[in-house]
């Protein structure tokens, strides 16, 4: 009996460092794709007030951002593997620097 109780203790603690794993390591995978999103995010950002067009696609190493200008904000969407991160930010309208 004991022998039993054993192996049920063993599989059971097995399996939940098997369940911890896969779900640490999807929280980092999500998290690393969350933060290359808003990296693309800001180098768009750092070069839109350069751009002429209102709407766009930029291709990056990681995925793909397309943008849409309207009224005062700009939508962003970032698309990096399955996954799509949105965006909106407010347009500056000020040309002077502090």
């Amino acid at each position: 009996m004991s022998v039993l109780l054993a192996i049920f203790l063993f599989s059971f603690l097995l399996l939940n460092l098997t369940t911890s794993y896969h779900q640490t390591a999807d929280l980092v995978e999500r998290t690393e794709h969350l933060y290359q999103a808003k990296i693309a995010k800001e180098l768009f950002l750092a070069d839109y007030p350069k751009l002429k067009e209102k709407e766009g696609v930029w291709e990056f190493n990681k995925g793909e951002l397309s943008y849409e200008t309207e009224e005062d904000y700009v939508r962003i969407d970032v698309k990096i593997k399955k996954k799509t991160y949105q965006f909106c930010e407010k347009i500056s309208t000020s040309n002077s620097s502090d």
